[in-house]
């Protein structure tokens, strides 16, 4: 399995067509995927994007001096997670799952 291969093919590009053409055609979806956020050409995190057009950081790069001693951070790699965003967004779909 090599996961590079999968960078930049249009993932992104192919769940909003699909997620369009399912809504225009009547049928009631709801979801959400991820977005990379780029700023002068270099990543700098990743937005959560529902589904219902909403959007919110989902994780940003920490910047090396930003001490996370006084509060509590997640991580993953170099990016710090907004839990707060995340959950706003997508546990309320979650608990709509039947």
């Amino acid at each position: 399995f090599f996961p590079s291969l999968f960078l930049g093919v249009g993932k992104t590009t192919l769940i909003q067509k699909v997620s369009q053409a399912l809504k225009s055609s009547g049928v009631p979806i709801d979801g959400f995927y991820t977005q990379e956020v780029r700023e002068g050409g270099r990543r700098t995190g990743f937005d959560v994007v529902t589904l219902s057009g909403n959007r919110g950081p989902l994780s940003r790069v920490s910047p090396s001096s930003d001490s996370s001693a006084s509060r509590r951070e997640y991580r993953v790699g170099q990016y710090v997670v907004d839990l707060v965003s995340f959950e706003q967004l997508v546990l309320p779909m979650l608990r709509n799952v039947s």
